[in-house]
Formats: structure tokens, sequence, C-alpha cells
């Protein structure tokens, strides 16, 4: 799995969202999707917009009106839709489900198995700025998805991270992403 095909995809925070709506059958409009995700239709516009970039969405050729446009997946696109439904499935809360909304949440977790420290998670996702970083892991320790470790037998302390239970079953998902061409 690419982690800069990961980023593209999370880039939007209701990419994902979005796909598992499709997955599941939702009109592949912006209304009705904004709507069953429960953001506003300027932000689904966008995120459709993104998708179709990334060549997971097109415009369906055989639908009418020019103002209010139908999408389908691609070929691509129905993969990536699939495994963003069964990733919905894994979340047992509406808490669990914004937080996966984060743009730098499933790129973090996909890094962190075994066990890896802050300086090697910066290397890996190398255009993550420090501050969002940082956020990002705390929020995960908050919710925890993941664990902070400090060891003291070193100069200076060590500080790493891991998964944990819920942590732990995303980052199984998110390795078997499917690579999807043109991404």
């Amino acid at each position: 799995m690419d982690k800069t095909v990961l980023v593209k995809l999370c880039s939007r925070g209701w990419s994902l969202k979005a796909l598992a709506l499709l997955a599941a059958g939702c009109p592949a409009r912006v209304s009705p999707l904004a709507a069953s995700a429960g953001c506003g239709r300027t932000a689904m516009g966008a995120t459709v917009a993104h998708l179709v970039t990334l060549n997971l969405l097109e415009r369906n050729p055989g639908y009418g009106h020019p103002l209010r446009a139908e999408y389908r997946l691609t070929v691509a696109g129905e993969l990536v839709s699939q495994w963003a439904l069964q990733l919905e499935q894994l979340l047992p809360g509406a808490e669990d489900s914004r937080i996966i909304r984060g743009k730098w949440v499933l790129p973090v977790i996909s890094t962190l198995d075994p066990d890896k420290r802050y300086s090697t998670v910066k290397k890996i996702l190398s255009p993550v700025t420090d501050r969002a970083l940082s956020a990002c892991l705390g929020r995960l320790t908050e919710q925890r998805w993941i664990e902070r470790t400090v060891s003291v037998q070193s100069t200076p302390p060590a500080v790493s991270y891991r998964t944990l239970e819920i942590g732990h079953a995303i980052h199984q998902h998110v390795v078997l992403l499917p690579n999807p061409a043109g991404v």
C-alpha cells in the first residue's frame, strides 16, 4: 500500500464517507450524498470534485441535468468504495467516524506497526508538519487508538507509539487498501 495514495485519498475529510455511502447504494449526486453524510453541499461538492480528480468517480454521461450532475464509480472507485464501506463498519461510534475524517489519521495509523518513534513517523509521512503530526498523535492517544510510551533508559528519553485494539484493527484494514491506478 502506497502512503501517497492514502494521503491523497484522506486529504478531503468526507472522501471516505462519500465512497462508503456510494458503496452502500446512496444516489451519486452531491445533495443526497451531503444529506446522508451530514455535511454541507459545498463540502461534498469539493469532495466529489476531488474524487473525480483521483479517478475514483466520473460524471455519468447518460444523466441529463447539467446543474445536478450524477456521478458513477470507476473500476478503481468500486474497489476503494468497498474498502471504505468495510472501514466504516469497523468504527463503533459516531465519534470514531468523526476522528477517521482527519487528514493524517489513516496515514499515521498505517505507519505504526510495529511501534515507531515520532521522528520515524515524520520521515515516512514526509509532507506532514510537526504541528499536524503532534495533534493527530495526541487525538489518537486520547481516543485510545494508539499508545504513547516514554523510555527513560536512553538519553534523551525515547518516545514511541503503537496501535491498540481499534487502532490495530484499522491498521490491518488500511494495509488491504487497493492501489488504484492513476491516483
